[in-house]
């Protein structure tokens, strides 16, 4: 395995790389520095090769459909090139490997500027909006509505153990928007002062649930309570087409020592990642198609993923 790769995997691993997105964008990258960069001896060899280096990936980080479909899409890509020339040099598959790459990117850059532009109409001139965590598909959201010259104001929280809302709160003040940090237990407070809530996405379930940051699920009933509209920014790769056949998003459960370092001995400390927030409290979801309801992102996502819908659930053959 290329050094690069290793970084990459330690670096989503540790959350050095956040947010879906740019998971998903690192992912691509590592699997096609490895494809340039492999001993692999032949074609056949280096496929194989890197289905190996897409599992890896794919471990890396378990609630990130996202990057597992597009993992899932050039492991595809790069099967089909192999089956339709297999005489194909390997050096001439790195580089088909890499063009889909960077078409993928490019599509992924397009898609978010489509869904910036659905999610900025939502938010109405004066609001007060409230965020969770750090997801790059949000914060592009509020940005553009910037950018259109809407008036209003952010309350980010926090996010313990590590404080991903820091990373939101930096970036949007840097984009010139009025920003206040909260903590997470101030979210019943600050709601009463909300017009509208925004936030990212990790996964999608079949049934439109949301997986995503712990605490999403709080504000979400909170929101709820109060009548306050709780959308969701998530392109439809987001969408885990393996919740269709039965299979549960797994919920990463991280290192105890990210909440007390010097906690006492024999004190039990849990400290789940994600969570699932149930569809019903969800306004809608925030796409490149629109503004799409949770009982209708399933059809919508399994045509953007086309006949992904009756493969074999398995992730990559």
């Amino acid at each position: 395995m290329h050094t690069e790769v290793r970084r990459i995997i330690a670096d989503i691993k540790s959350l050095k790389i956040q947010g879906a997105r740019n998971v998903a964008k690192s992912a691509l990258e590592a699997f096609a520095i490895e494809a340039q960069n492999s001993t692999a001896k032949n074609s056949d060899a280096l496929y194989k090769h890197l289905l190996i280096i897409a599992d890896a990936l794919i471990k890396s980080r378990p609630t990130e459909p996202m990057m597992r479909n597009l993992l899932e899409d050039v492991c595809r890509f790069t099967l089909m090139q192999i089956r339709s020339n297999s005489s194909m040099e390997k050096s001439k598959l790195a580089l088909e490997i890499g063009k889909k790459k960077e078409n993928l990117l490019s599509k992924m850059d397009a898609d978010a500027q489509k869904l910036a532009r659905h999610g900025a109409a939502l938010i109405p001139d004066d609001a007060v909006v409230l965020t969770h965590c750090h997801s790059s598909t949000s914060t592009k959201v509020i940005k553009e509505a910037k950018k259109e010259g809407k008036k209003f104001s952010v309350i980010c929280f926090e996010t313990r153990p590590r404080y991903q809302g820091r990373t939101t709160a930096t970036e949007l003040v840097a984009a010139g928007i009025d920003v206040t940090l909260s903590v997470d237990g101030a979210m019943a407070h600050q709601m009463k002062k909300a017009d509208i809530v925004i936030v990212g996405a990790d996964s999608i379930t079949s049934r439109g649930d949301l997986i995503n940051k712990i605490g999403t699920s709080t504000l979400a009933h909170i929101a709820y309570m109060n009548d306050v509209s709780f959308y969701c920014a998530a392109e439809l790769f987001k969408y885990n087409p393996m919740t269709l056949f039965g299979t549960r998003e797994k919920i990463e459960e991280r290192d105890p020592r990210e909440v007390w370092e010097d906690a006492p001995k024999k004190l039990k400390i849990r400290n789940p990642a994600f969570e699932a927030t149930a569809a019903r409290y969800i306004s809608g979801y925030i796409t490149e198609a629109g503004v799409i309801p949770p009982q209708s992102l399933f059809s919508i996502a399994s045509e953007k993923l086309g006949r992904k819908i009756i493969d074999d659930p398995k992730i990559i053959e």
